[in-house]
């Protein structure tokens, strides 16, 4: 008997770790999420700056001209650049927590989807060079996204090693 009877036993806490998730699951919730969030958060910063140039006495034309011509370095459009990038890293984070496996891999074909689907809504908007930024842009936060849940999910491994 080589253990000492007057310590407490050491608990297997690896069952506090989520299961494996299915991989079409997460990325349709992430994706759904992901265009949801930012269709929403882009009407709302539409309705904000339209409701600014109202203020300022410009007409509807105006406004609807303004807010069709809107340049990607404007004030507002890197609000809702930097709202966007915001909601995709967390889409990012939300794929790779539900599949909870082979995260990259599950998270790239999330991010092909988000690319394609920005891609097919800008492209009559933006020039082939932003575009290519904007593509690049979400592709970083959605790995981002996913290196953030990876990285908690190894700390807390490594934590439940120690204990």
């Amino acid at each position: 008997m080589d253990e000492d009877v007057y310590r407490t036993p050491k608990s297997d806490l690896t069952n506090q770790i989520e299961k494996k998730g299915s991989a079409v699951k997460a990325v349709f919730i992430a994706t759904v999420v992901d265009v949801t969030a930012t269709i929403f958060v882009g009407i709302v910063i539409s309705i904000v700056y339209g409701m600014i140039l109202a203020s300022n006495g410009d007409s509807i034309e105006v406004i609807t001209s303004k807010l069709s011509t809107m340049e990607l370095t404007s004030k507002f459009s890197l609000v809702a650049l930097a709202s966007g990038c915001l909601i995709t890293t967390f889409a990012g984070y939300l794929c790779a927590k539900l599949v909870n496996h082979s995260e990259y891999k599950i998270v790239a074909v999330f991010a092909i989807i988000v690319i394609a689907f920005g891609l097919a809504m800008g492209l009559s908007y933006y020039s082939v060079g932003e575009n290519i930024l904007l593509s690049l842009l979400t592709l970083c936060c959605v790995y981002l996204g996913a290196w953030l849940y990876v990285s908690r999910k190894q700390r807390l491994l490594q934590h439940l090693n120690d204990s």
